[in-house]
Parts: structure tokens; sequence; C-alpha cells
């Protein structure tokens, strides 16, 4: 089965075009904003994105339309050959903080929601919760090499400034001066998005509510997991970071 799957993502990569770019990121790790910002700058540029896809690679375990993913085959097939020719930009972002609005995401932001009795049964599920997203960004820092050409960003570096959108601008070859990269990103900040967001005025975004955790646009800060979760779910949390791949560089 796993030479068959690896056999089949080999043959899909020679159909598509070379050096496609994918910009792969478990749910809830600011793609939504990366996205904004990167077609804000393309419809100044004039620049056309068909050649870019953005992808959660099998890592969601629910889509809005309420369609459920298997949440075992991130499990099961481990290899990366579909993106053996591809430019693969990895977005990354404190697992902690990913987990805090992923259980908003997957009960609050879905047609046929999950449920669960508490925030701690979510964080602590063996396949769906914390433990998947250490497992996802371990499959990523093993597969890296398959890629013509890898970058990782990090989250907490663009809420940082202009630095990181100007290091994924270079990895695609697209040349933008540091003014309209400016007026982008300052044009973007998270309670922009989310006054658009509650006026229905982003393109693309599913009303499922006005409170904050009810938006796609949350909170969006560094170390919010710090007020949101409980002690106990801290600790199993950085309990189980300890088998996250030392690349990342996230302390406990």
């Amino acid at each position: 089965m796993i030479f068959w799957r690896n056999f089949k993502d080999i043959i899909l990569s020679l159909l598509y075009p070379k050096n496609k770019i994918y910009i792969v990121s478990y749910p809830n790790s600011g793609r939504t904003w990366l996205k904004h910002m990167l077609w804000e700058i393309f419809e100044q540029l004039d620049v056309q994105a068909h050649n870019i896809e953005f992808t959660h690679d099998n890592s969601e375990i629910i889509i809005e339309d309420g369609t459920r993913i298997d949440p075992n085959t991130i499990f099961k097939f481990t290899s990366r050959y579909k993106y053996l020719r591809a430019k693969v930009i990895f977005l990354c972002r404190d697992p902690r903080d990913i987990i805090t609005s992923n259980y908003h995401q997957v009960t609050k932001r879905a047609k046929n929601p999950f449920s669960f009795n508490n925030k701690s049964e979510f964080i602590q599920n063996e396949v769906l919760g914390f433990k998947r997203i250490i497992h996802f960004f371990n499959l990523w820092a093993n597969n890296k090499s398959i890629p013509n050409k890898f970058l990782l960003i990090r989250y907490e570096n663009l809420l940082s400034g202009i630095n990181e959108l100007e290091n994924v601008l270079s990895f695609m070859n697209i040349n933008a001066d540091k003014q309209l990269i400016t007026k982008v990103y300052n044009g973007s900040s998270a309670d922009k998005m989310r006054i658009k967001e509650k006026n229905n005025q982003i393109k693309g975004f599913t009303n499922f509510g006005k409170e904050v955790n009810q938006m796609k646009v949350r909170k969006a800060k560094k170390g919010s997991y710090l007020s949101e979760l409980s002690v106990d779910d801290i600790n199993y949390c950085n309990n189980e970071m300890s088998r996250l791949n030392k690349y990342f560089k996230y302390k406990i």
C-alpha cells in the first residue's frame, strides 16, 4: 500500500509544472493572513498566481463545508514524493498556539462541527489533537530535502515585520519594492482584517458568527496558549514538544 501510494505521488509530481510553488501549513498557522498579503501584492504587480497552491497537505480533520477528512492518512503515508519537482514553503507556528486556535476551528467554524466535552479531550486525543501537529511537523522536517527547493517561514516572524514576507517573495522570484510590501503588511493587520471580516468585506470567508472564536481572524497573537489553556494541558503539550524536531527551534 505504501509503495503504491509513493509511486502514485511520483507520477503526480511529473504531471505538475516543474517548480510549482506549494505553501504548506497545518490549519491555524496563519495561512489566511499570508495568502491575503500575497494576493494583495500580486494584484498590485499584476502577477499571475496560477503556479502557487496553498495546502494543508492532509493535516486538516474537517473543512468548512463540513467534509471530514480521514484523520489517519498523514500517519499512514509519511513520504512527500508529490512535491519532488516543486518548490515548497512551509509555514510553521508554535504548535501550542496552533492547537489553541484549531480547537475553535473544528468546533465552531464548520458545518457539522466536531463536539468535545472540553478542550482537554480534543488536545489529548491521540489522532486529532496535539500529537497530530507534532507528527506533521516532524514529517515535513524529514521530507524537506525532497522538493527542488524548500523554505521554512515562521508565523512569529511574520508578526514581527515585513522581513519574513520579503523572504517569501524572494523565494518566489517576485520583485516588489519595500514600500509596497510595507503598505500591504500594515493594511493587513489582525485588527483591520477582523473589522473587514465582521463587515463581510473579505472574499472567500464563510460567516459562522461574529464572536471572536467563531471568526477566521481570531486573536493572531504569539503565546496565546498561555492564557487559553489549562495548566494540565500546557504541561501535556510541553511534554509532547520534547518530540518535536529541533529544526523548528521552538522552546518548551
